[in-house]
């Protein structure tokens, strides 16, 4: 798989959750944010200084060491799991 860190997408690119690398504490933290295997995220704002995502129509602020462990590929890929219950994220032009 050619899954990488969520700080390594630039901004503006829709990517697909694949999974976390993290321990208990920071999955718990993902998956109650809604960062589940298979849900599509746009990244709004990347980096290595941290990330502005939107996941679920919500706009989330995860730091660098969180987002580094949150593992995707893009979302046009045939690689990874798919979510059947999310609608594909509207890019929105700022």
């Amino acid at each position: 798989m050619t899954e990488k860190p969520l700080t390594e997408y630039p901004s503006g690119t829709i990517v697909r959750i694949v999974g976390i690398n993290g321990g208990r504490q920071a999955r718990s933290r993902m998956l109650a944010m809604g960062m589940t295997p298979g849900c599509p995220v746009e990244i709004l704002t990347g980096g290595t200084g941290g990330c502005r995502v939107r996941v679920r129509g919500s706009d989330v602020v995860l730091c660098c060491g969180l987002a580094g462990k949150i593992l995707a590929v893009e979302n046009n890929s045939e690689e990874g799991p798919h979510c059947t219950c999310c609608p594909p994220p509207q890019v929105t032009r700022t």
